[in-house]
């Protein structure tokens, strides 16, 4: 059932693990299931809830920009961490 809230034709995306989202897209940190050291150490780099990060380079490691700091992840951590996929912005 469509979220009657948003207007017609706007999409709500899903979340997805940020290892799916492609390079040069944009999205918001949604979620992390992450054990306390790794979500503290994160949060310290500036990847906190909400916060758009853009990823610059797939693989291993993932390497995200988040307010114009890189930061480079493990792909086993990047699996762990849900974002929601901002929409394209146009050209």
């Amino acid at each position: 059932m469509p979220d009657r809230r948003r207007g017609a034709g706007e999409a709500r995306s899903e979340l997805i693990p940020l290892v799916r989202l492609p390079v040069g897209r944009s999205a918001r940190l949604h979620g992390r299931d992450l054990v306390q050291g790794e979500a503290c150490l994160l949060a310290a780099m500036g990847l906190v809830e909400g916060c758009r990060l853009v990823v610059r380079a797939s693989g291993d490691p993932c390497i995200v920009e988040v307010r114009s700091t890189r930061i480079g992840l493990a792909r086993r951590l990047a699996e762990r961490i849900l974002v929601r996929v901002e929409p394209e912005s146009a050209p």
